[in-house]
């Protein structure tokens, strides 16, 4: 029934293509999709290399010298803190000072070269995407985030690595997210995260889901919020035993979950997931967004190492894999109507009594 159901909407569906929207970048290969972001990598290998020889000369000098000061700084350190025994007010740093200042010398030529990477690099590689835009600082709004009962609780929100734009009518915002959580003990106050990967935001323009239905990956460590946000909702019924081996499933609206978390759907998070290095997952379709959040240790859409040449092609093409999985979803969602559906199932249970 439901592969009868996805069929009728697959015929029935119509897309006004909008001329400002992002490209899609399926179509191109990777060889094609790189001839096209040489010029932005032969930029930034031309920054890479001014910054490389100025980090190799700091390095010459900071190294010698941090083995000479060590022992001086450590000396000075030890008679101060001999002058003031006995005193309350007592104290020593002058070898963390010292190191710390030659450190923060020598590797400032690394940081240059990230800098550069983000400012000037990555908002040209966001244009090869169409009408993509960049920002350093901007976020995903949590006001939009909050009602998918999926982020964790939290006291601090940052964010960075911030790209939008818009495919076959849906906004599309993605960022690198870092949640914190202030935790006390005694008179004693610190921040843990809670949550730290890459946040994924769509908006479906003029359609809204029936129910809401979230879906985590990492059954096994689902965490304490989860389990009180999901309280409303009920397991959702899946027909493929594969799937619930790996995902948990929980909805208010039985009929549209069974269209929503379909084979093609989790195929498409699962890539995402790999692409992304994920640790863990969940999305949650509710009202007329999607939110997907996949937590990752790592920090991603940084420039290589500054020893590795940066016309390599491995970090622009995770890039361009990221999104072509983000595509595929909106692809997927797009095809969705929901009073369809729901008028095909019953369409089909009617039948299905009448046979009876």
């Amino acid at each position: 029934m439901w592969k009868r159901i996805q069929d009728e909407i697959s015929r029935n569906f119509h897309s006004d293509v909008d001329p400002n929207e992002i490209i899609d970048i399926r179509e191109h290969e990777d060889k094609e999709f790189l001839e096209n972001s040489k010029e932005a990598l032969e930029n930034l290998e031309i920054i890479r290399m001014a910054k490389l020889k100025v980090f190799e000369f700091r390095k010459k000098i900071g190294i010698p010298t941090a083995m000479i000061a060590t022992p001086v700084c450590g000396y000075i350190d030890y008679w101060l803190l001999m002058l003031q025994r006995g005193s309350d007010d007592g104290g020593a740093g002058v070898t963390f000072l010292v190191l710390g200042g030659l450190y923060w010398w020598v590797t400032q030529p690394r940081r240059q070269y990230r800098k550069a990477y983000k400012e000037e690099i990555l908002p040209r590689l966001a244009k090869l995407f169409g009408d993509f835009t960049y920002s350093l600082t901007a976020q995903i709004d949590m006001i939009k985030m909050m009602p998918s009962k999926i982020v964790p609780h939290h006291d601090k929100y940052k964010s960075e690595d911030y790209f939008a734009g818009s495919y076959k009518g849906v906004d599309i915002e993605f960022s690198e997210i870092n949640l914190q959580e202030r935790r006390r003990s005694g008179k004693r106050t610190r921040y843990v995260t809670v949550f730290k990967g890459l946040g994924v935001l769509l908006h479906v323009k003029n359609k809204d889901f029936y129910g809401h239905t979230i879906i985590d990956r990492n059954k096994s460590k689902i965490s304490e919020w989860f389990k009180q946000r999901t309280s409303s909702l009920e397991r959702a019924e899946m027909v493929d035993p594969e799937f619930e081996a790996i995902f948990d499933a929980y909805t208010n609206d039985q009929v549209e979950a069974r269209y929503l978390i379909d084979p093609v759907m989790i195929e498409n998070l699962k890539g995402l997931y790999q692409e992304y290095d994920g640790e863990k997952m969940a999305a949650a379709f509710y009202k007329n967004r999607m939110l997907i959040l996949i937590a990752s240790k790592k920090n991603h859409f940084e420039p290589a190492n500054i020893y590795t040449p940066a016309t390599s092609p491995a970090s622009i093409l995770k890039m361009k894999h990221e999104i072509h999985q983000i595509l595929s979803i909106i692809d997927k969602l797009s095809l969705y109507d929901p009073r369809e559906v729901h008028r095909l199932h019953q369409q089909d249970g009617q039948a299905d009594t009448d046979a009876a």
